[in-house]
Order: structure tokens, then sequence, then C-alpha cells
């Protein structure tokens, strides 16, 4: 019989952004002077670009502080879907973040969600996992709002 596999933990969270899809994508995309400029300090630091910098092929590392607990993460940039999803995951396939874009009124405005998903353990572990996220859950909304409007902000400024 197969091990029936865990099941992913899932956080998300969406806003509007109150500027283009195309401008909401440059700021994402731009590992130098825009992504670093939306991450709250409260919870990111030691931001560098290992590799590249701009959209896909990207390589980043940073440290999170989330709920107390702090870790080093490395991530490797992907764009499925140029203009639309941006995807960050780590090189081991353990998590990855997903920003959405989808243009709302006539493409003034930009729907983004951002949506994390961590691979889950088995039996025992991913009990006591889960549990612990569900701690973790409403610091994240937190973390993901805050950088949404950090975002929000920048985009009022950016000049492509």
């Amino acid at each position: 019989t197969k091990a029936m596999p865990a099941q992913p933990i899932r956080f998300e969270a969406s806003a509007t952004i109150h500027a283009s899809p195309s401008v909401v994508w440059d700021i994402l995309t731009d590992y130098h002077n825009g992504h670093p400029k939306i991450l709250p300090p409260a919870a990111f630091s030691d931001f560098t670009v290992v590799e590249g910098g701009s959209g896909a092929g990207t390589v980043t590392t940073f440290v999170v502080k989330v709920a107390g607990a702090t870790r080093r993460v490395r991530h490797v940039v992907s764009a499925p879907e140029p203009g639309r999803a941006l995807v960050e995951s780590e090189p081991d396939g353990s998590t990855s973040t997903t920003f959405t874009l989808a243009p709302q009124d006539d493409g003034r405005q930009t729907a983004l969600t951002i949506t994390t998903v961590q691979r889950g353990n088995l039996g025992v572990r991913g009990v006591i996992e889960r549990l612990a996220l569900s701690l973790v859950a409403p610091a994240m909304q937190r973390i993901y709002q805050e950088e949404m409007q950090r975002l929000d902000t920048l985009a009022q400024t950016w000049k492509a």
C-alpha cells in the first residue's frame, strides 16, 4: 500500500494594489530596487541577491522571523506565467511562494494574491507541525498584508 502524502500547509492573503499589473510585476521582479523595499523589516532581514536580480533565474537569500522562529532561506525565482505568476521556491521544493496578479478596473489596479505552500510531514511530526503552523498563520497573514501595503505605497511613485 502506498503512503498517503502529507497535506501541504498553505498561507494565503490577497489585496488590491492601486497600480497596473505591469507596475506591480516590475516591482516584484526587481530584486535589487523593488522587491526588497516591500519586505516588512520586522520579518525579513539580510536580503541578498546571489544571482541575477531581475525575475526568473534570480537566486536570493534572506533571514525570516515569524512568531519567534528565525530561519535563513534561499529562494530560486521562476515565472511560469510572466506578468501573471511569479514563484519563489526553496531549491529542495519544501516551500514555495507564488505571487498571482490579475488586472482589475480595466487594468488600472491589480488583484494580488500571495500564497505560500509548505510540504507537510507525515505522522506525529505532521500533526505537531500543523498545530504549530495554526499559531503561525495569523503572523503570516499580518506579514503578507504589510507586504502588500508596502507594495501599494511603492507602486504610487514607481517609475518603470
